[in-house]
């Protein structure tokens, strides 16, 4: 871990009341006594905040700022820490980091003062990440699942299966030695019990990962996707749903010519809503081509997609086309334009579930909006804050247990319950390895 002092804005850029510059390493009081030298800061009590002017270099005033001090270990980094409040313009926080920097400071890289104190032991793995979940949390569900986590939260629930996982490895172990040395006694290399043990740990598991995945779309929102060819009425959908006029609407074909995306609630879900150009790959116009192409790359990136059909024209050719483009997807197949005559007959397609609405009168919009919240489990309990990290741990975890079933060797078995428990607790597990802890704050702004 490197030790030096480091100094970056707290609060993001642009115009405020406020700004607050952090400040933590073991210079921290050197560089406060080259910005403050009529202060004597480091013999004030740890948590005391002190007014001061703050001058450039050459003795010029900068602003007058509160200092607030933090004496190691007790502060969020563990280190010697100060947090310089400021008025919030932002070239008064350029000339304070500019002049941090000419004093001995490094700025900091994004999340390293929480990634100091997980190495200082301030904060665990999974505390650290939910940092991150409560800078993010947008609904209230969010933020309760956020703080739930950070204030201890996953960490339990990694112990709770630590403890049981370890109770059937050390008891495996067991009977893996008395087996070789009792090869006789064909009691003590009977798992049955022990099996019974695993799958209830499995099922605990899946239920879990469940209510995992849910918490996970808390804070990565699923991306849903609205296809069809042009002219029927995706963009008219897009903003119903959104109830908000976010693109353009116009009887002309095409004329959406490039996605929009924008944040769908729902319940305390979010959803990321992506309205796409017409989809013609026939087409010879070089526009509605690349429109396309844009279209094909949101399905491929998109996980749920909508299908809008034209529900006053016959079946159209491109409709088909359609259909093959978005086979591998989880959909819902939607007929447009319910308040005019019907002339589409959807079983030509083969499709016998869909929803017949009307952007312009609202009819259906409603079912639209059960049946997302239904696919993204809306109604289900979810977990505490949790990231992709946390679950792959977990999702291995449970890979490791299933494979243990498959073996009668006890040994084999020994092993694949030691490589469940190794993936459990890496979840919260004391870390060195730079891998895992770049793949923790590489979305940390530079002050968290």
């Amino acid at each position: 871990m490197r030790t030096d002092t480091i100094v970056a804005p707290a609060t993001p850029p642009g115009v405020g009341a406020l700004a607050v510059i952090r400040i933590s390493g073991p210079d921290t009081f050197k560089l406060l006594k080259r910005l403050f030298p009529e202060k004597d800061l480091q013999s004030r009590p740890g948590y005391s905040t002190h007014l001061c002017w703050l001058n450039d270099d050459k003795g010029k005033p900068i602003d007058q700022v509160l200092i607030t001090i933090f004496h190691q270990p007790r502060s969020y980094t563990g280190e010697d820490m100060a947090e310089i409040a400021a008025h919030g313009s932002p070239l008064i926080v350029d000339k304070i980091i500019h002049l941090c920097s000419k004093n001995g400071a490094r700025i900091a890289e994004p999340g390293e003062f929480t990634r100091r104190a997980v190495l200082n032991g301030k904060l665990s793995l999974s505390q650290a990440e939910a940092v991150l979940h409560l800078v993010k949390a947008q609904t209230p569900l969010a933020h309760r699942t956020a703080i739930n986590a950070y204030r201890g939260a996953v960490s339990r629930m990694v112990a709770n299966f630590t403890t049981q996982l370890f109770n059937i490895y050390t008891e495996l172990e067991y009977r893996l030695g008395f087996a070789e040395d009792q090869p006789g006694e064909k009691n003590f290399a009977d798992t049955r019990w022990l099996d019974q043990e695993i799958r209830r740990v499995i099922n605990a598991l899946n239920r879990e990962l469940q209510r995992a995945e849910i918490s996970h779309r808390l804070f990565e929102p699923a991306r849903v996707a609205i296809v069809g060819r042009a002219n029927v009425g995706k963009s008219s959908l897009f903003n119903r749903l959104l109830q908000d006029q976010r693109a353009i609407t116009s009887p002309i074909p095409g004329t959406t010519r490039d996605r929009i995306e924008s944040r769908l609630d729902l319940a305390g879900i979010t959803l990321r809503l992506i309205d796409t150009c017409g989809f013609d790959p026939k087409s010879r116009n070089p526009l509605t081509r690349i429109g396309t192409t844009e279209t094909r790359r949101a399905i491929q990136e998109s996980d749920f997609i909508l299908v809008v059909f034209d529900g006053s024209q016959p079946v159209h050719p491109i409709d088909k086309l359609i259909l093959a483009e978005v086979e591998e997807k989880p959909k819902m197949y939607i007929i447009n334009k319910g308040d005019l005559k019907p002339r589409f007959r959807i079983q030509e397609l083969g499709i016998k579930n869909s929803i017949t609405i009307s952007c312009k009168t609202g009819e259906n919009l409603n079912r639209i909006r059960v049946q997302l919240r239904r696919q993204f489990n809306s109604n289900g309990t979810p977990c505490p804050a949790i990231t992709r990290r946390q679950i792959d741990c977990l999702e291995n975890c449970r890979r490791a247990l299933i494979a243990s079933l498959k073996t009668e060797n006890l040994e084999m078995r020994l092993l694949e319950v030691k490589n469940a428990l190794d993936n459990l607790t890496a979840i919260d597990a004391p870390v060195t390895s730079e891998q895992i802890l770049n793949r923790i704050f590489e979305h940390f702004c530079i002050g968290k």
